[in-house]
Parts: structure tokens; C-alpha cells; sequence
């Protein structure tokens, strides 16, 4: 379980890292003159909306999950946010809704923040996942939640490449029970 763990906390900061030298690379090519004719960030208004949901390995897609912790045992979950999903229809993480606006990313947050990764722009969440599409999953576990009794949540957020939360999803919820 501990090699799980690790490499979950491996691949989250490989993700950060990486994505933290793609965000570095678009802001130094913005700062060129060829960039000026994009709208600057903070100015940017957004519209549109991300849906999130829960599921167990071959469950349906719900808001709140409840699941028996076994602290010795790996119990997995699916997260998933769609940008733009269409109202109405059943929930589906194959996406559908476009894409996302241009120089945005989705950042998945858990909190309370237990073993996820702590980010300075992100107080009283930790961070799951990232992503530059529309679609936005992950498959975590009882270990990043610290095998702790309680309620986790988890949300979306739509990020401009300085970190600026553009939007947030709804937020739904895993509650770990005896």
C-alpha cells in the first residue's frame, strides 16, 4: 500500500511539475510582442460550467458517495468533471460538453486536504489532478484521504496559467464510514 501511495504522490507531483514548465513556457511566450492581441487574463469573462461526479469501479455517476473504509484494504473511486456538459442528459465522463476556453486548465481538489498536494493558491484544498481538457478524471483511494473516517469533498476549478480561479464546479462529496 505504501508503493501505491508514493507513486500516487509521484504522479500528482510529476503532473505539477510538469505543468507548472508548460504555464511558465505560455507566460514567457506571451510576453512577447507577437502575443498582444489576446484579451489579458484578468479581464477574460468566462461562461459555461463544469458538472463533477463520483463513482464507484462499475457504479453509476453520483453527487455523494458513501464507502466502508478498510484501513488495510485499498478501496478506489472515479472523480470526473466535463466542461459544458448538456443538461438533461445522463451523466457521462467521455466529455461532450467542447472544449475548454484557450489559455485555461482544471485543477481537481480534495479537502479536507489529508495526503493530496498542498498549493498556496489553493487555501483549505489540495490538489488530486490536473488537466488541459475537457474532460477532468482521476481515480483515487483511501489512502490519499489519509484512511480517515469522515466527509471529503472534491471540486473543479477552471484556471487562467497564473493560477486565477476563473469558475468552480459543483461540489460533491465521499463520506467514509464504519
Amino acid at each position: 500500500m505504501r508503493r501505491y501511495t508514493r507513486s500516487v504522490r509521484g504522479a500528482i507531483r510529476l503532473s505539477a511539475a510538469v505543468s507548472a514548465a508548460a504555464s511558465a513556457w505560455l507566460l514567457m511566450s506571451e510576453a512577447s510582442p507577437r502575443a498582444g492581441s489576446a484579451k489579458p487574463d484578468a479581464r477574460r469573462d468566462v461562461t459555461g460550467h463544469i458538472t463533477l461526479r463520483l463513482r464507484q469501479p462499475r457504479g453509476q455517476w453520483v453527487r455523494k458517495l458513501p464507502l466502508k473504509l478498510r484501513k488495510q484494504q485499498l478501496t478506489s473511486f472515479r472523480v470526473c468533471g466535463v466542461w459544458n456538459f448538456p443538461d438533461g442528459r445522463p451523466f457521462s465522463c467521455l466529455g461532450a460538453g467542447g472544449n475548454l476556453p484557450e489559455r485555461t486548465t482544471t485543477r481537481m481538489e480534495q479537502s479536507p486536504i489529508a495526503n493530496a498536494m498542498r498549493r498556496d493558491d489553493s487555501p483549505g484544498w489540495g490538489m488530486v489532478g490536473e488537466s488541459d481538457h475537457a474532460v477532468s478524471k482521476a481515480i483515487l483511494s483511501n489512502t490519499l484521504t489519509g484512511n480517515r473516517y469522515g466527509t471529503f469533498y472534491y471540486r473543479v476549478t477552471l484556471r487562467d496559467l497564473s493560477g486565477k480561479v476563473l469558475l468552480t464546479s459543483n461540489k460533491v462529496k465521499v463520506v467514509w464510514y464504519r
